[in-house]
């Protein structure tokens, strides 16, 4: 995925969460620009597992915004 937008962790970011508990497995934040930048999580150790993107936005003032864009899951067959 592509991410940009205010930097704020615990406010603005998109997450990889596991669908059966709800448990952040991995997620992103902007870095305070409008300049998109590739985003790549290893979800490797949870092949067979139901996730789900979410994308959280609770940011005020200047910067509370998030962008996200370009979301996928590639493939890799042997």
């Amino acid at each position: 995925m592509i991410v940009s937008g205010g930097n704020d962790p615990d406010r603005l970011f998109a997450a990889v969460v596991r669908a059966d508990d709800g448990k952040v497995l991995a997620k992103a934040t902007g870095r305070g620009t409008e300049q998109y930048r590739r985003v790549m999580f290893d979800l490797a150790p949870h092949i067979g597992e139901r996730v789900y993107v979410e994308v959280v936005d609770r940011g005020t003032g200047g910067w509370g915004h998030i962008n996200v864009d370009d979301v996928n899951v590639p493939v890799h067959r042997e």
